[in-house]
């Protein structure tokens, strides 16, 4: 808001955005992990939630670059509790992200947050199982 003698700004003689608009190909990421100063958290998104039936606990198995995640996946796996975050599911827990974080070997020296697209869903006995390409810049061979 312009208060007393101030002199008007000409736009015209600003330098514009020039790099293209971009949007997510598929809608946005599924899971994401937070890594600040404000706390440590996965972070699982409402349709993620969806796919899961709304579950009160999850578990996490490793490969190489992909991260199975499901409410029951082996009985030798930790069943971490999901607390709502408004229409998403948080996992508080530091330990939990840092397993993660060495795991994928992901880089946060420059931010406080990855985000991840679901990869696909399987199920396997009646279990719905979704699966998170956790290394993008590696091309995963379906098959």
């Amino acid at each position: 808001m312009m208060k007393g003698n101030e002199s008007l700004l000409d736009v015209k003689t600003f330098k514009g955005s020039t790099h293209p608009d971009s949007t997510r190909a598929n809608g946005g990421g599924g899971f994401s992990l937070i890594y600040s100063n404000n706390g440590k958290r996965a972070v699982l998104n409402a349709s993620f939630l969806d796919m899961l039936s709304h579950p009160t606990t999850v578990q996490f198995a490793y490969s190489d670059d992909v991260l199975a995640i499901g409410t029951y996946l082996d009985e030798r796996n930790t069943n971490y509790t999901l607390r709502k975050s408004g229409k998403n599911g948080a996992i508080y827990n530091a330990a939990l992200v840092k397993e993660l974080i060495d795991q994928y070997e992901l880089d946060f020296s420059e931010r406080t947050s990855l985000t991840f697209p679901i990869m696909k869903t399987q199920e396997l006995d009646n279990e719905v199982i979704v699966f998170i390409n956790m290394k993008p810049e590696v091309e995963l061979i379906d098959g």
